[in-house]
């Protein structure tokens, strides 16, 4: 105990009570609470891709082929595109996606024949969604 004097004598004075080390906690004592940015996960995989088929996968120009296609939006329109050779590219028709998202269309084999030995395909691509998909396509002689 520590004595301290007062007018005229002396009293007694408790100690000051420590404060805990800074690895206790005491519940008066507030926690220091760490917050880190919130991360938005990185997007899921849309179960709902756009996909694209055409049958038959080779034919000879001016031949029918129906492209069929699926991951779209119910009435959203897609194009059906042809990609030629060396970049060419010639829009065929636009569609109208079902209320499943899916369509099938037939379309004629444009005449590309510049250098038929070069990698050709149809492609689809949603004019509001911008969802796109696209298959091989050879044409034959």
């Amino acid at each position: 105990m520590i004595a301290t004097t007062v007018a005229g004598g002396t009293s007694p004075k408790a100690p000051a009570a420590a404060a805990p080390p800074a690895s206790e906690h005491t519940s008066d004592t507030p926690r220091p609470v760490q917050s880190l940015p919130s991360t938005p996960p990185p997007p899921a995989p849309s179960p709902t891709a756009a996909r694209i088929m055409a049958a038959p996968d080779s034919a000879a120009i001016g031949a029918t082929v129906t492209i069929t296609g699926s991951g779209f939006a119910a009435g959203e329109q897609v194009r059906i595109t042809f990609n030629g050779t060396y970049g060419a590219t010639l829009d065929l028709r636009d569609v109208t996606a079902g209320p499943d998202g899916g369509f099938a269309a037939e379309v004629t084999v444009p005449d590309d024949s510049v250098d038929s030995d070069q990698q050709q395909s149809f492609e689809v691509r949603g004019l509001d969604s911008d969802k796109h998909a696209d298959t091989p396509f050879h044409i034959t002689s």
